[in-house]
């Protein structure tokens, strides 16, 4: 009995790897069609990829993220909403105004140290603030809009 090649090269990565390379991100609302978006780890690196080095309340040191500026995803895709729903895998929600989020820096992590983030260390997407290069948003406002395990975007 021959096995589906997908299940047995994901039998042979570490674990929780097949399941960060093979995630999407769902983007929709308010913004340009086709609408829904969903995004693979390779388009999101499309849009230019880039690093953050900070700290979190749920990490020990300073952690090296790749992804990219919340930013520049959302002017990617022509967002023109005010306000930010954010989803995680464990149904977890946060909402946040666009502007003011922007304007702290939120970063959306795809990696850790160069590795696509698995779902047991936060992945396969995470909203970070650079909160170690600027400590006022090192607040309970922050922390709640730090959103782990994210997998939906919404913009209203």
């Amino acid at each position: 009995m021959a096995l589906p090649r997908r299940l047995l090269l994901a039998a042979l990565l570490p674990p929780g790897a097949a399941a960060a390379h093979d995630a999407r991100l769902e983007v929709a609302g308010a913004i340009a069609p086709p609408m829904p978006r969903w995004l693979a780890l390779q388009d999101l690196d499309a849009l230019g990829a880039a690093e953050l080095v900070t700290r979190t309340p749920w990490t020990r040191g300073p952690q090296r993220f790749g992804g990219l500026a919340l930013a520049r995803l959302l002017a990617a895709l022509e967002a023109r909403g005010e306000t930010l729903h954010v989803l995680a895998l464990n149904d977890h929600a946060a909402s946040m105004p666009v502007a003011a989020t922007l304007a702290d820096g939120a970063f959306l992590a795809t990696r850790r140290d160069g590795r696509p983030l698995a779902v047991r260390e936060g992945g396969p997407f995470w909203i970070v603030f650079p909160s170690s290069r600027r400590p006022e948003l090192d607040t309970a406002a922050h922390r709640q809009r730090s959103v782990r395990q994210v997998r939906r975007l919404e913009l209203a």
